[in-house]
């Protein structure tokens, strides 16, 4: 079953006559982890705002299951810097009571390993560390759908090696579908179940990656998987 449909969904921005995306189809199964990757400026961000509503197709349908939530990590982490990572974190369900806010913004904090952060402000967070609230943060609403763009890039490398084990670990547990817009290809083929190229308007290429989680990067299947979408890339 299809979590997000993308039927002959074509895209330019307002002003400009080169499509970005140009009759574009797509399913995104459920509780899968689609990785999309391609050379900068291919159309990748522009991807992942349309599928969070954030852009509207000039051509085409995208559909979501209506009964499905939305949650989306972006680069940035885009936390509020005069509040609490409490306070961030709790800001998609501000609405509802302060019991169940604390109950909940717990639980996630806890989940990504933040715990002992409640009261730090973003000033007080290492690189890591902000990102792990920005990705509480989506979880806090328990999203169905989890649009990331980018998420770990501006991450170190060992920092950004823990992240990914870690949210492997969170996406096994709540079975989220996960569509993930990164440059890394080790990190595509780490975290994914297919891998797509995305190129010139249109999806060059891709790959379904059948390996069991969790995945090592020096796992010698994980490398050849990891080549072969290099392959592809470099080709395309």
């Amino acid at each position: 079953m299809s979590a997000v449909s993308l039927r002959n969904v074509s895209f330019r921005y307002p002003g400009h006559d080169n499509w970005i995306l140009n009759n574009f189809s797509l399913e995104i199964k459920e509780q899968k982890v689609l990785a999309i990757i391609g050379k900068s400026g291919c159309g990748k961000s522009t991807l992942i705002r349309l599928i969070a509503g954030l852009l509207q197709p000039n051509e085409g349908i995208i559909t979501t299951q209506s009964s499905h939530q939305l949650g989306m990590v972006f680069q940035d982490p885009r936390l509020l810097p005069w509040k609490t990572v409490f306070e961030n974190v709790a800001l998609p369900i501000r609405n509802e009571s302060i019991e169940y806010q604390k109950r909940i913004v717990r639980e996630v904090l806890e989940l990504v390993g933040l715990s002992h952060t409640e009261s730090y402000y973003p000033s007080e967070l290492s690189g890591g560390m902000a990102q792990r609230a920005a990705l509480a943060r989506a979880l806090v609403q328990s999203p169905d759908i989890l649009l990331m763009d980018e998420p770990f890039g501006a991450l170190d490398a060992i920092t950004r090696a823990q992240i990914q084990m870690d949210f492997e670990k969170i996406q096994q547990t709540k079975k989220m579908t996960v569509v993930l817009i990164t440059h890394e290809v080790n990190e595509a083929v780490r975290l994914a179940d297919q891998v797509l190229v995305l190129g010139n308007t249109k999806i060059l290429d891709a790959l379904s990656v059948d390996l069991p989680h969790p995945r090592a990067v020096t796992d010698l299947h994980v490398i050849q998987y990891a080549a072969n979408v290099l392959n592809l890339l470099t080709n395309s």
